[in-house]
């Protein structure tokens, strides 16, 4: 269920997720506002907890971080040259990036192709890394899940559903490997605890001491 509202020259999608416990605020390019909420919250309510922090919200930069020649990714699946042409290609698990080098780098023509380029690239990495890093961490610690699904998430990082399967988001790839491990970790134990109790998070820190900062670290970036 959804409902968009405009503030002052902002658009504002308020979404309802059965599987949200909080109120949620997350930052889009032009402007836009996504206010995801419990599926039995009331839109006033979630207005009431926008407008206390819109104030907060206004002082953000909505648009996306220019992005330069030297991307990296994790494992340097991507690979940024010079060229004649405008293109890309995909070649043995590399992702090429070829730019015109009398173009602006930072033109929105070239910053658009390059953010498609570089997901492409995160999404190699994801299938290569985060498959195995669950596999391996589940066998560590005597978890089991079925399947293991790769998906372009903006609001969550994971989850586990009741039949144990586990949906992981390619974007984790732009985080530390710690701050990774913390998320793969936390749907592992959802496997044994549907639920963010209190003997959910003490199961977390068996396995993950430092999760409390690295969920930190999770937060402070905005989509």
């Amino acid at each position: 269920m959804q409902k968009l509202q405009n503030i002052e020259d902002y658009e504002v999608k308020y979404k309802k997720h059965p599987f949200s416990k909080t109120i949620k605020i997350t930052l889009k390019p032009q402007k836009q506002i996504l206010v995801t909420m419990p599926y039995f919250c009331p839109y006033k309510k979630a207005k009431e907890f926008l407008d206390e922090n819109f104030e907060k919200i206004k002082s953000f930069n909505f648009e996306p971080q220019k992005l330069s020649q030297d991307l990296k990714t994790k494992f340097d699946t991507l690979k940024i040259v010079e060229a004649q042409e405008l293109k890309t290609k995909i070649s043995k698990n590399i992702v090429w990036f070829y730019y015109p080098k009398n173009l602006d780098f930072s033109s929105p023509l070239i910053q658009n192709e390059l953010r498609k380029a570089h997901f492409s690239a995160l999404k190699i990495e994801a299938r290569n890394y985060l498959i195995q890093r669950l596999d391996f961490l589940s066998k560590k610690y005597g978890f089991q899940y079925k399947k293991v699904f790769l998906k372009n998430q903006k609001t969550r990082f994971g989850s586990c559903s009741f039949q144990n399967n586990i949906n992981l988001n390619i974007n984790l790839m732009n985080y530390d490997f710690d701050v990774i491990d913390y998320v793969l970790i936390h749907e592992l134990v959802h496997t044994r605890v549907k639920n963010h109790s209190s003997a959910f998070w003490s199961e977390v820190e068996k396995y993950c001491p430092k999760y409390k900062e690295l969920r930190r670290k999770l937060k402070m970036r905005l989509k």
